[in-house]
């Protein structure tokens, strides 16, 4: 199928925002003060810039659906199956991203934040418990979606074809591997690199994403 170009360029310039808005995230992670208890958090209730992060992510994955719809149409006369596969599995993963940061935004950080500053001691008690098995079951929920984007990045990274489509398939190959060590230690291993992967997690997203935009317009602009 052939697509419009005006599709590719839209789909480059929402790359370019997910790359600035994991920079956004970064930065407010390096101002914010350094994680407390529950407690405190919960008391003293979201900031501005924390609600700006929050809110910028979650909207995020709508735009990635979109670039991911656009590769993979791009790709359906080549290989069918294999592009709405990979469609299918992207989709999962930002469908189940907006789940979560729609509930962690409006539910654990607003809510919990209200109900928490007018709570008993008892009910406080149990405000924190439903904090913690809301991460705990966040935690394990990233594992399908980790699993369901390392596939579709793999069928992408395989079935790319055309000009500079190598940029692509290195791109998504690259998230792949990402995606495969980051789920090897955190649910077999331990986790065991979770400050490395701190360090490394936004230059990464740079790649991934800087290369799919770049492949992008040169698909905007044609041969």
């Amino acid at each position: 199928m052939t697509l419009a170009r005006q599709h590719f360029m839209a789909a480059a310039w929402i790359a370019v925002a997910y790359i600035a808005i994991q920079t956004f995230q970064w930065y407010v992670f390096s101002v914010s003060p350094p994680e407390g208890s529950a407690d405190a958090t919960l008391l003293t209730g979201p900031s501005s810039l924390e609600l700006a992060r929050a809110g910028s992510m979650l909207a995020s994955f709508f735009g990635l659906a979109y670039l991911y719809l656009v590769v993979c149409v791009s790709n359906l006369a080549r290989a069918p199956i294999a592009s709405v596969a990979a469609f299918l599995g992207l989709f999962v993963f930002c469908l189940l991203e907006v789940v979560l940061r729609s509930v962690e935004l409006f539910w654990a950080t607003l809510h919990l934040s209200d109900a928490y500053a007018a709570a008993s001691l008892a009910q406080r008690t149990a405000i924190l418990d439903t904090h913690a098995t809301f991460y705990a079951v966040q935690s394990a929920v990233y594992f399908p979606l980790g699993l369901v984007q390392l596939i579709g990045s793999v069928l992408l990274a395989v079935t790319l074809r055309g000009p500079w489509s190598g940029i692509a398939r290195f791109a998504f190959g690259f998230n792949a591997v990402r995606l495969g060590l980051r789920m090897l230690d955190v649910y077999v291993l331990g986790p065991k690199f979770d400050a490395l992967y701190d360090v490394l997690y936004l230059p990464m997203v740079y790649v991934v994403f800087g290369g799919i935009a770049l492949w992008l317009w040169r698909m905007a602009r044609g041969p």
